[in-house]
């Protein structure tokens, strides 16, 4: 593997934790329900609101492209609560629906503790793997909202649309971003301790949310 390719060195980092999270994911199964969708969105709003302050530190460094938008939190804050509006409609004693504000302390710690090794030196390169994620999850994102726009109708799914038909030209500009970005090894390294910890912690999330049994 060549030093400065990091975009294949995190697939291979993540290669088994993100097969874990997608075999245990329930919007992936042929019976995912609008509540699935419901528990889904809160976990995501948890884990982002979480990782945004790291996110964001990258953005001086990439012009121009935006790694925190507000506007995935506002479509999760959206989504939630059209999916429990609709649950509520079906059942009185529905309680009232979150306001979405939690930021997940279990993913704040293991952020930490994927920083903590590397110093001020490879903040950015663990950012940059956390960024590999949230990124990588709007491809995911869009496979789901093809395979359950028409189940869950008339609900938007707002958020798993993400960019529309531009999520993929962002994907490729991101990657071409994070190579020319992350390039010893040294900083690789950084970068996939930042990857690995962006899964376990949505994993964690995942669980605490009542999306994984």
């Amino acid at each position: 593997m060549p030093e400065t390719d990091c975009l294949a060195a995190l697939r291979l980092v993540t290669k088994a934790p993100h097969a874990r999270l997608d075999a245990g994911l329930p919007l992936g199964r042929d019976e995912a329900t609008l509540e699935d969708y419901r528990h889904h969105t809160l976990a995501l709003s948890a884990w982002l609101r979480a990782l945004y302050p790291h996110l964001s530190t990258l953005e001086p460094l990439a012009p121009g492209f935006r790694f925190a938008d507000p506007a995935r939190l506002d479509a999760l804050h959206r989504d939630t609560q059209d999916a429990h509006d609709a649950h509520d409609a079906h059942d009185a004693h529905s309680p009232p629906a979150p306001d979405g504000a939690g930021i997940s302390e279990c993913t704040c710690a293991l952020v930490e503790e994927a920083l903590a090794p590397f110093g001020p030196a490879g903040h950015a390169a663990v950012c940059w793997g956390l960024a590999y994620v949230v990124e990588g999850s709007q491809l995911g994102g869009q496979l789901l909202f093809r395979r359950l726009a028409s189940r869950l109708a008339p609900h938007p799914l707002r958020y798993l649309q993400g960019a529309g038909s531009a999520t993929g030209d962002r994907w490729k500009r991101f990657t071409l971003l994070l190579n020319a970005s992350v390039k010893s090894d040294f900083c690789i390294r950084a970068a996939g301790a930042g990857a690995r910890a962006g899964f376990e912690s949505l994993q964690r999330e995942f669980q605490d949310n009542g999306v994984f049994a």
